[in-house]
């Protein structure tokens, strides 16, 4: 007799284009999905590449005052509200100069992230892009290699698509096993600390609830989500998705804008 797999006790949610899909807003049936499993002791988290000041805006926004916030990519696990913060990572000062050495070298748009605030040599189409995204107010510093000795929370390089699909796969070759490289967006080339993932973070926040990682559920859609999306108990990519990530996935949504409210419904026992 097969047994029945185990109930679903915590939820890692992405942001950008899972959560907030491409007008950066989530729909009233997501938010009311996460506050109803929320209600009945389920455990969401809040799971995405932006900076903890960013992603804490947005949670205080839709009122989730008691989500866990990973941000970083998996950097900074963080309570809301200033929370207590229960992991935070960074990249060693060598390796930081070496990327931003690199990175001067072949002259790409590249933020330097110490903590919530974000360098940059000078304000950019890009950056001012980034800003409207996340509200993440570009810092004018000149010579970002001014910065050697410092140990950043995380290095991204921004572009167009086709640039980063040219720079990513150089960058993961080069620095393989000392940096975690990853994309969250088409347009980011992004380096972090080599255990920066979301499945570690997953894992982080699976142990400080005792739960086990049968119990997860991790709702995603770009590459940077592959990680949790193939190490949770449920992996669910939203609609247009990542291809490699929808290829992982468990469960595909057949709607991006109430993706999350989805596989809340189809993977959680929520009583009426």
């Amino acid at each position: 007799m097969n047994e029945a797999p185990p109930a679903i006790r915590l939820i890692a949610v992405d942001l950008d284009g899972t959560l907030l899909p491409d007008n950066h807003i989530t729909s009233p049936g997501n938010l009311q999905a996460i506050k109803r499993a929320v209600g009945q002791g389920i455990v969401v988290a809040i799971c995405t590449g932006r900076p903890y000041c960013s992603a804490d805006e947005v949670a205080q926004r839709l009122g989730l005052v008691e989500t866990p916030i990973v941000s970083f990519n998996g950097a900074v696990i963080r309570m809301p509200g200033g929370g207590q913060i229960l992991r935070s990572l960074a990249l060693e000062p060598e390796i930081a100069q070496e990327i931003v050495n690199d990175c001067v070298q072949q002259r790409l748009h590249l933020h330097y992230y110490l903590d919530d605030l974000m360098y940059v040599t000078r304000p950019s189409k890009w950056a001012w892009r980034y800003y409207r995204r996340t509200g993440v107010v570009p810092v004018p510093a000149g010579d970002l290699r001014k910065f050697a000795g410092q140990r950043p929370t995380k290095l991204l390089v921004v572009d167009e698509p086709a640039k980063i699909a040219q720079i990513l796969p150089a960058a993961e070759e080069r620095y393989a096993g000392r940096v975690y490289v990853t994309s969250s967006m088409p347009q980011y080339c992004e380096f972090l600390p080599p255990q920066a993932t979301k499945a570690e973070a997953l894992r982080c926040l699976a142990d400080r609830y005792g739960l086990s990682l049968d119990q997860t559920m991790a709702i995603g859609d770009g590459l940077n989500d592959l990680p949790m999306i193939q190490s949770a108990g449920v992996g669910v990519a939203v609609a247009d998705a990542n291809r490699t990530l929808q290829q992982a996935a468990d469960y595909i949504t057949e709607s991006r804008t109430d993706g999350v409210a989805e596989a809340i419904g189809m993977f959680c026992c929520l009583e009426d």
